[in-house]
């Protein structure tokens, strides 16, 4: 018997619940078999597909193309899920086989048939070579799902699904196959098993990153850009999807500590938690090299971790693997993963980096879990009391299981200065308060650069500029991807009035963290400062085409309409917002401006009344005294503001800032400059 040998795009279709449908009612059944062979052969035939026989519900078919074979599945697809719908999976897979007289063999065609058992109605699953043929199609879009162990196959085998509109993407939930036992079950003994955990999931992306084939992914240094998107908890306990977030978080914050590489932040990272956007599409969002996408399943003392690499430049996927160990005695493997990582990416470590990248978090699960819930509520924004507290009691927690956990310190010393910056409490009490933690960090670890910024903000907030700006550099140094570092060098370059070292440390700012209003909004108000009114009105319109009725994009745009002396504007834009529309300080100090007298006092008195029950700083109600002409009443408020500790993003600005260019001559006024310059 003759034998050819063919390399082809397999398919294999498979009618789901058919054969209880023709227990049911066999009429309906040969009907819907009927319409499915009908959709078949006529797509087949249009695409330059061969039928290689029929089994039951189900087909086997070859394509001398993988593009054919695709086109012909969405095709089918389509027309499948017209009344009357037809449960349709099918699999896609490219390969050798061996064809004679009458059949088809071979390893590829096992590999198509356990693609399709996986996939769910309406769906189209395909392996990693047929999705490697599609990369620069833009016609497709994709999916990685997982990795897959197949019976009779020695090889695990990552596997997609084509994202086309109208057909369906399986959640990883619904996927069941013929595929060897896979790693499920409960949540248990969970916040036991934090710390190690982490630690597995960095050697593994250590592994799949010096596995990449050299001639993939060949950028310079300074081109060297990688966004970590949020892993999926595949158990059902909810509170796995935290502590993943917060795996997902200390990814970034390790790969941040390599030289020459820039990691998107967490803040940014975090806007495509359960995302249905394509790699190609986030990538261009957030303007990196390459992805790194995965998922966590935790089993009592079992882990499977799966990672997936991908580069954006060819949307090439270089690695694709799962990990399984348990989670016993591995703390020792981070020195490895760190140097690992630095070598795949052709970075040479100095010394004094591997010495940085030794540390380890803590020795103590418990504690890491508890830091990591802390994490969770500092990180939520907007600047709840009740979350800032939360937050407080668990970084504290954390401190006194292990009294020598230099991050902890940090996550309490941050906290503080959250206060701060959303004016919840007096800063001279919170800068107090932040000194004490982060100065117990940088004696436990003086190779941190989270330690190093939060002394950098500190100093900052004190008005303290260049040992502020001596730590926030060594953060910096230490910590090349450290946003925050970078954020507050910007403002410091505006009240020096250094526009072109402003524009650059925001510029550097909103590249790390593109997604994130705040940064966003802090250099709108960076231009008001300067004088630049016209340009920070320009920059939050450009951005809220991207974040439509932003409230702090919103709020920025208007302060710096108010800067120009369009005061009726700014207060068509306060007003819209969807909080604090009318109780806002800027608003009280625009009506007042245009001698709306009322409007203007009764948000005063809102200011007042709300200051007897929470703290409101007197630098907000100075503002609307500005407003309505009340000199004597505005410096008072002003020097209550420095007597509290000042709100250093308004307070050090006060010489530049347009507002109070009236008071210049008075001397209480300059006397209040002479203290913050």
């Amino acid at each position: 018997m003759s034998q050819t040998r063919q390399l082809v795009a397999i398919m294999f279709t498979d009618i789901e619940g058919y054969t209880a449908l023709m227990q049911k009612d066999e009429k309906q059944a040969v009907l819907i078999r009927q319409k499915h062979r009908d959709i078949f052969n006529r797509s087949t035939t249009e695409c330059g597909g061969e039928l290689i026989q029929y089994y039951g519900d189900g087909t086997l078919s070859v394509f001398k193309s993988s593009i054919s074979a695709v086109n012909c599945a969405i095709k089918m697809q389509h027309c499948f899920q017209q009344d009357p719908v037809i449960p349709v999976r099918i699999g896609l897979h490219l390969g050798d086989i061996i064809r004679t007289e009458t059949d088809v063999i071979g390893d590829a065609v096992n590999i198509a048939s356990r693609i399709e058992s996986l996939a769910v109605p309406g769906s189209i699953l395909i392996s990693d070579k047929i999705n490697d043929d599609l990369r620069n199609q833009t016609e497709f879009e994709t999916k990685y799902l997982d990795v897959f162990e197949f019976k009779n196959v020695n090889q695990t085998m990552p596997v997609f699904a084509v994202a086309n509109e109208g057909v369906v993407v399986p959640h990883l939930s619904e996927i069941h196959g013929k595929t060897e036992e896979r790693i499920g079950k409960s949540f248990k003994s969970f916040k036991r098993k934090a710390a190690v955990l982490l630690v597995i999931l960095l050697a593994f992306i250590a592994t799949l990153l010096l596995t990449r084939p050299a001639n993939i992914g060949s950028h310079e240094l300074n081109d060297l850009t990688i966004a970590v998107l949020p892993f999926n908890s595949l158990n059902q306990d909810e509170s796995s999807e935290t502590f993943t977030d917060g795996v997902t978080e200390d990814i970034i914050t390790h790969l941040s500590k390599i030289q020459h590489l820039q990691v998107i932040s967490r803040a940014s990272a975090m806007h495509y938690k359960g995302t249905n956007k394509s790699i190609r599409q986030i990538a261009k969002e957030l303007n990196v090299n390459y992805i790194l996408e995965g998922s966590v399943r935790v089993n009592d003392n079992q882990v499977r971790i799966n990672a997936n690499l991908v580069d954006a430049a060819s949307n090439k996927n270089l690695w694709a693997n799962n990990y399984d160990n348990t989670l016993v005695q591995i703390f020792k493997l981070q020195t490895d993963v760190s140097k690992d990582i630095a070598n795949a990416l052709k970075i040479r470590l100095s010394e004094t980096e591997e010495s940085r990248l030794n540390n380890l978090p803590t020795n103590n699960p418990e504690a890491y879990s508890v830091f990591k819930e802390g994490q969770a509520f500092l990180h939520r924004g907007g600047g709840k009391v009740e979350e800032l507290k939360k937050a407080e009691l668990l970084f504290k927690r954390a401190t006194e299981l292990d009294p020598n956990f230099c991050r902890a310190y940090v996550g309490l010393a941050e906290t503080y200065l959250e206060y701060i910056f959303w004016g919840r409490e007096a800063p001279k009490e919170m800068l107090a308060q932040a000194s004490i933690p982060a100065l117990k960090a940088l004696a436990i670890n003086s190779n941190d650069g989270a330690t190093f910024g939060a002394l950098g903000s500190i100093s900052y907030y004190k008005y303290q500029k260049e040992t502020a700006m001596l730590y926030l550099k060594k953060a910096i140094e230490i910590n090349p991807s450290y946003v925050i570092a970078y954020d507050k060098l910007a403002w410091i370059y505006t009240f020096e009035g250094n526009v072109k070292l402003m524009e650059e440390h925001f510029n550097k700012v909103i590249k790390l963290d593109p997604l994130s209003t705040k940064y966003i909004g802090d250099m709108a108000q960076a231009y008001y400062y300067l004088g630049e009114f016209q340009k920070g009105v320009d920059k939050m319109d450009e951005y809220l085409k991207s974040f439509p009725g932003n409230n702090m994009l919103v709020w920025m745009k208007a302060s710096n309409l108010s800067g120009l002396g369009k005061y009726e504007e700014a207060i068509e834009l306060f007003t819209s917002r969807s909080v604090a529309s009318n109780t806002n300080w800027m608003l009280g100090y625009c009506y007042g401006m245009i001698g709306e007298q009322e409007k203007a006092r009764e948000i005063l008195e809102f200011q007042l009344n709300k200051k007897k029950m929470v703290y409101v700083p007197p630098f907000m109600i100075a503002t609307i005294y500005m407003g309505l002409g009340d000199i004597k009443n505005t410096l008072d408020w002003l020097e209550k503001d420095f007597e509290v500790g000042g709100q250093g993003l308004f307070f050090w600005g006060l010489k530049q800032d347009v507002k109070f260019k009236p008071l210049m001559n008075e001397p209480r006024f300059q006397a209040l400059l002479n203290k913050i310059n």
